[in-house]
């Protein structure tokens, strides 16, 4: 992945960092994959729009959910970036941390294919390393 490829994710991230999960919308490719792999609802989408629903269900138990990267690697084909989960729960109020990674592929500046984990191992197994 080239540098521009991670400063694109970058920039996802502050927005998602404010809580702002649609932000840079423009870096999607029209057909983007999107994948929830190993979370309690596991869920995939094919296309912009069909990712947002599948995104807003898997947030819409938490408020004020926000995820900051702790730590990027960079592969040749991927870009994985290890993401700290602060929310609320919305019924119960109840504070949440845990920590995640999402998968980046990327392709002529536009994102491609999108992977979240909620278990970190499984990410880097998903791009042929280790912990």
């Amino acid at each position: 992945m080239s540098q521009q490829d991670v400063e694109l994710v970058r920039r996802v991230y502050e927005g998602w960092a404010r809580g702002d999960f649609l932000a840079e919308v423009d870096v999607l490719h029209p057909d983007v994959e999107f994948e929830l792999v190993d979370w309690p609802d596991p869920a995939t989408a094919q296309g912009v729009e069909a990712m947002w629903r599948t995104w807003r269900a898997a947030l819409s138990a938490w408020e004020d959910m926000r995820a900051e990267p702790t730590d990027i690697i960079e592969t040749r084909e991927h870009i994985v970036v290890f993401n700290y989960i602060r929310a609320r729960g919305r019924g119960s109020g109840a504070l949440v941390s845990a920590n995640s990674a999402t998968v980046w592929t990327i392709d002529a500046g536009k994102v491609v294919r999108l992977v979240v984990y909620w278990d970190s191992a499984n990410a880097l197994e998903a791009v042929g390393l280790r912990e």
